[in-house]
């Protein structure tokens, strides 16, 4: 046994050399060089998820698969803070197998179903857009939540809660997380950008709208909102980009009639719940004929925003269907015309 262990502790040692490894060999410039130290507590794993899920199931844990890549300033301050932060940490080890997946990384895996694919191969096969990207899984590899991007400590440990005491069996992550929130009064942030009700939102290919379609759910009270229209909101580029669009905004707790892009007739909070969404403030991009583009379902500062948005009105993403390719792409581009480029911006 002690022989396995040491052998295992190896193995990760190395992988985690190995992702430094690749990072260096991207070129990414010394400002963006983010290396961190994955914490020793995370699960020594030979990458064969079955194999992981079966020995989290016999000590009833659920599986969170950390998706990250190197350079990554939203995926060091997870590691930095999160995973550091004692309480967290002692929720995450008592109930969680924690394995990390470099999304750009080449080491060879096996998933629930028997399906070979290196890391990358895996990322794309799982549609990973941000990072850092959380994936939790039940006994029997089906995902029972997903988390796009840099989460809140305290949001982290509702999460954690709401997974280990296996309220999604019969209660919706939004559901849950809207009945912790003692306080739902108030109004939305006032902007003018935003197209006054009712939402009749349908399009389709026989009948395409003229404009992209950027749909804003927000909350009273929120913290992360405040934060969106105090700092994004008002920039030039922001508002730039918003005006080439049809924009609207629902308060994701109301009763608010609408219809979908896909001409469903549905209320505000169930069309958030249903489209599994996860932040707030999130933002949904559908194209012309109503198919959602990508979405912004996390924090994200100023490079990354804009990123989203000139991803959808350049009509790049019916190029490149993987985002993360788009921005390495564009960032590269910036630097060989000297345009600094700060993404933690």
């Amino acid at each position: 046994m002690r022989i396995i262990i040491l052998t295992l502790s190896l193995l990760f040692s190395i992988s985690l050399f190995a992702h430094e490894h690749e990072h260096k060999k991207q070129g990414a410039p010394a400002s963006e060089q983010v290396l961190y130290e994955l914490p020793n507590w995370f699960k020594a794993t030979f990458m064969d998820f079955s194999e992981d899920l079966e020995e989290a199931a016999e000590e009833d844990k659920h599986v969170m698969i950390y998706f990250h890549q190197n350079g990554c300033p939203y995926c060091t301050k997870l590691v930095a803070e999160n995973f550091h932060d004692k309480d967290l940490v002692a929720k995450l080890q008592k109930s969680f197998d924690v394995i990390e997946t470099n999304m750009w990384g080449d080491r060879e895996l096996v998933d629930w179903q028997g399906r070979e694919f290196s890391e990358k191969e895996f990322s794309a096969f799982m549609k990973i857009q941000f990072t850092p990207t959380l994936l939790f899984l039940n006994a029997k590899g089906q995902n029972v939540l997903r988390l796009n991007g840099y989460q809140s400590i305290d949001k982290m440990h509702a999460t954690l809660d709401y997974i280990s005491s296996k309220k999604y069996l019969d209660q919706t992550y939004a559901s849950y997380i809207n009945n912790l929130k003692q306080n739902k009064a108030g109004a939305l942030n006032p902007h003018s950008i935003f197209e006054s009700a009712p939402h009749m939102l349908a399009r389709s290919k026989t009948l395409p709208a003229s404009k992209y379609l950027a749909v804003f759910f927000e909350e009273p009270s929120c913290r992360e909102c405040d934060f969106f229209h105090t700092d994004l909101m008002p920039l030039k580029q922001t508002q730039n980009y918003l005006k080439q669009m049809q924009v609207v905004r629902f308060n994701s707790l109301s009763d608010e009639k609408l219809i979908t892009p896909s001409a469903k007739r549905t209320t505000a909070k169930d069309w958030y719940e249903s489209l599994k969404l996860t932040y707030k403030p999130a933002i949904v991009f559908f194209d012309k004929n109503g198919t959602e583009i990508i979405r912004k379902d996390a924090y994200f500062k100023e490079y990354h925003l804009h990123s989203i948005m000139t991803y959808v009105l350049s009509g790049a993403y019916k190029k490149q269907p993987n985002f993360q390719r788009y921005i390495t792409d564009k960032s590269d581009a910036l630097r060989e015309k000297g345009i600094a480029v700060d993404i933690w911006k």
